[in-house]
């Protein structure tokens, strides 16, 4: 159980970090299409994983 909230905790600062890092970029830069569809992709296939939970 403990090693669990370890890994939820981890899982928590990762989406956290990834937040953090897409707003400050979008504010800095502009993302190509490309990279667009390669962020939504993937954080589509994470919601697929929370939603099937």
């Amino acid at each position: 159980m403990y090693e669990q909230k370890i890994h939820r905790t981890e899982v928590l600062n990762k989406m956290g970090h990834v937040f953090e890092r897409y707003r400050f970029l979008i504010r800095s830069k502009s993302f190509n299409k490309e990279q667009m569809e390669t962020i939504d992709y993937h954080l589509s296939e994470i919601m697929k994983v929370l939603n099937d939970c």
